[in-house]
């Protein structure tokens, strides 16, 4: 199997505008520069400055149902519109066509009754998921496909999905996870009570905000994100998660107490019928790397968090 090339060349236009920016700042002319850059960025490009000239990055565009957005800031965000179902399930692939096959499968296998879609994000992947789910959404009218022609991170790709979300609820899950039975029933039960604003199948505790622990009660500080789910309209509020987040670690515990400060619980649902399969890791990253994305991540969220004793569950 194949997948679709998504080569990009920047076009001759953008190169000869951007070279007109450079020397428009090299004759000290910031003004004009600045209106260049800003036609440079909405054309869908980052514009990276260095003592030899601008250096361009490619942003990437999205594919959605066919349609295609130049970047991720053309995509209408549909956060605003009434509820079109129940769940938008929302699942993230990035190479690891064989999980998130059997994951869209069990989703639609033991949907039910339940009105749901399934928003699809392949993060650029290359092993044949684009071609797959475009087959399987022929088939399949609940399933909406979004193909990124190239890598981004976590959070963002993650918001990618959320805009693109129409049901009364938002169900996030990890390809790693397959249904084995009904969650949809549970999880939507759990969200009825307006108390609660977000649960799913794990939780974490913590006494110091520093250190995580899986959490064996109800009532948790943080949400695991290998399945998270919530109301979509406290998106409103609450925001979509931190792009600063490229890389997962600690980006389900900032979104949960984002959601909790806005004076609603965590939940766990338990029992919930999911089997977990193992992790596939991404081969181009070390383990050194992954712990210091990770490192990294604890900070920001130390930096926003890491006073907020109030959120603690036994303060």
């Amino acid at each position: 199997m194949t997948t679709r090339p998504y080569h990009q060349r920047i076009p001759e236009e953008i190169l000869a505008l951007s070279h007109e920016r450079d020397q428009l700042r090299r004759r000290g002319q910031y003004d004009r520069a600045d209106i260049l850059k800003q036609q440079l960025e909405e054309a869908g490009y980052i514009v990276k400055d260095n003592p030899r000239g601008a250096h361009l990055v490619i942003l990437p565009s999205i594919e959605v149902d066919g349609k295609l957005y130049r970047t991720a800031r053309h995509l209408p965000s549909l956060l605003d519109e009434a509820d079109s179902c129940t769940f938008s399930v929302n699942i993230l692939a990035h190479n690891n066509i064989e999980q998130t096959r059997h994951c869209v499968e069990s989703v639609l296998r033991f949907a039910g009754d339940t009105d749901i879609e399934i928003i699809l994000v392949n993060n650029a992947s290359q092993d044949g998921i684009d071609l797959w789910a475009d087959a399987l959404k022929f088939q399949e009218p609940r399933l909406h496909v979004l193909h990124v022609t190239r890598t981004m991170g976590a959070a963002e790709a993650r918001n990618v999905g959320l805009k693109q979300s129409r049901g009364r609820y938002i169900l996030l899950l990890d390809p790693s996870l397959e249904l084995t039975g009904d969650i949809f029933t549970p999880l939507a039960k759990t969200l009825e009570d307006s108390r609660i604003g977000i649960t799913g199948l794990n939780g974490l505790h913590t006494d110091d905000l520093r250190h995580f622990e899986e959490s064996p009660h109800l009532e948790v500080e943080a949400i695991d994100m290998l399945c998270m789910a919530f109301r979509r309209n406290l998106l409103g509020k609450v925001g979509l998660f931190d792009e600063r987040y490229r890389y997962p670690h600690y980006m389900d515990v900032d979104f949960t107490f984002a959601i909790r400060n806005v004076g609603v619980k965590a939940r766990v649902t338990p029992d919930l019928p999911l089997t977990r399969h193992p992790e596939q890791q991404d081969p181009r990253l070390s383990e050194a790397e992954r712990q210091r994305l990770a490192k990294r991540n604890f900070y920001r969220f130390l930096g926003k968090w890491g006073e907020r004793e109030d959120l603690l569950l036994d303060a």
